[in-house]
């Protein structure tokens, strides 16, 4: 007998299309795909009719612990991730020391707090930490790498071009399972326009933000990874492209191995919205007609992946009554996301639902090396699944998202189309809202 079964729904299958059919699961795989009176009986049946069944989202981008407690957070956004039907985070991990050792800890701290699956990436700033790249790779199974072009204000230092060379080449020679992601902005852009704002519009507003990290500082750095990766041979992954001019050139002068990343929050909010110095992030959000050409480079295919780069915390430490300069980069976003891009993409802008769940699941699968563990709905996969009814609305409220953070980039709006039913390991783990698994029914991912 079956564990649980799904009938009457529609699946979204990414690279397919959609399929009317049931489909079976046993041992958190999906054990059979059938038409819905071929499924034999099961412990427990769902009925799907009138909605979508989509793959667990895999978000490749988010941040834990940065501004609050490491622990705390691998529970509370793991599940508002989970609630929000992204079934699977890439976490990004940063710092000047030698990662050995911490990374134990980590590890250690999620065995019994994440609901999500995991997978890590290691940003690289020292030559030491390069150099340790075997070790991460045979201790962790990490398979991915993120170098800094821009660092972050009195946080972290960018890495000079030269570095960045050296790390591509080290990634290449390791071979075609291994990634280089990259953040694209020109430093000596961002120094000069970052002065300029902090001594003349210190207290100013998002737009005012946005000229702290112009789209032209993205496009030139995109024009300069793409080369340095050319001349290396390696993969390439551009994180968080925020700008129509970054995805313009990205789309002159990308090859097949380089992939590009943009956020719901820059496919959802522009630097007009009324929630102001809230959304202030690194990179700024960008302008209304920004967010258009975003929008136009999903359906041109030149943006691969749909990420969050998810920075949580509650208004206490955004600061934002402290002004602009003052306040702090980041929001809370995984439970939003997923329907930001179901009502900007789909239902404004008419992207089909089978693009949402390629860019949304299955390419960020692919890319960091989870698929088809991950990233569809096929026999053998892992049974992570989400339904969701399409013409749902729901005004976003604060107080009903999982995240310890108290205020959405998206409160106060009405998205159509929401997660109803979440699916993690063939349980069900989230039913309208309710969150029914524990934390530490995640896992991490070793890639290598």
């Amino acid at each position: 007998m079956l564990d649980l079964r799904i009938l009457n729904g529609t699946l979204v299958i990414p690279g397919t299309g959609l399929v009317n059919a049931g489909v079976g699961i046993k041992d958190g795989k999906v054990l059979m795909l059938a038409a819905n009176d071929q499924i034999p009986e099961a412990k427990e049946t769902i009925d799907a009719k009138g909605k979508h069944v989509f793959p667990g989202l895999v978000d490749p981008h988010i941040h834990l612990g940065i501004f609050s407690n490491f622990a705390d957070e691998c529970v509370t956004e793991t599940r508002a991730a989970l609630a929000g039907g992204v079934t699977t985070v890439g976490v990004f991990v940063g710092g000047g020391d030698s990662y050995l050792g911490m990374v134990d800890e980590m590890l250690e701290t999620m065995k019994t707090r994440i609901s999500t699956d995991l997978f890590m990436h290691l940003s690289i700033f020292t030559p030491e930490q390069l150099a340790e790249l075997p070790q991460y790779i045979e201790k962790y199974g990490i398979s991915s790498y993120k170098f800094y072009m821009c660092g972050v204000k009195g946080v972290f230092p960018g890495v000079s071009d030269g570095f960045f060379l050296q790390g591509l080449k080290e990634i290449a020679r390791l071979g075609d399972k291994f990634t280089a992601c990259v953040h694209c902005e020109d430093q000596s852009m961002v120094d000069l326009a970052f002065e300029k704002v902090a001594s003349e519009k210190p207290d100013g507003t998002l737009a005012d933000w946005t000229e702290a990290g112009s789209a032209e500082a993205e496009e030139a750095a995109v024009l300069r990874a793409c080369y340095l990766a050319e001349k290396s041979g390696a993969r390439l992954y551009l994180v968080h492209m925020s700008s129509g001019a970054g995805a313009k050139m990205a789309a002159k002068v990308k090859k097949k191995n380089v992939f590009v990343e943009t956020t719901s929050a820059y496919l959802s909010v522009n630097n007009q919205d009324s929630v102001g110095v809230l959304a202030k992030m690194l990179p700024p959000i960008k302008s209304p007609k920004d967010l258009e050409e975003l929008w136009e480079a999903v359906a041109d295919n030149v943006i691969d992946t749909f990420g969050t780069d998810n920075v949580s915390m509650n208004k206490e430490i955004k600061g934002a009554e402290k002004g602009l300069i003052n306040a702090m980069p980041g929001y809370p976003i995984l439970q939003t996301h997923f329907s930001a891009i179901l009502h900007e993409g789909y239902h404004k802008r008419k992207i089909p639902l089978e693009k949402i769940a390629e860019k949304g699941s299955m390419n960020p699968a692919k890319i960091f090396g989870i698929y088809p563990q991950k990233g569809t709905i096929a026999v053998g996969s892992d049974a992570d699944l989400v339904i969701v009814d399409v013409d749902k609305e729901v005004k976003v409220d604060p107080a009903q998202l999982h995240s310890f953070g108290d205020f959405s980039l998206h409160q106060g709006k009405v998205f159509k189309g929401w997660p109803v039913m979440t699916i993690k390991n063939g349980v069900i783990a989230v039913d309208e809202n309710n969150i029914l698994v524990e934390p530490g029914s995640g896992k991490y991912l070793r890639r290598v």
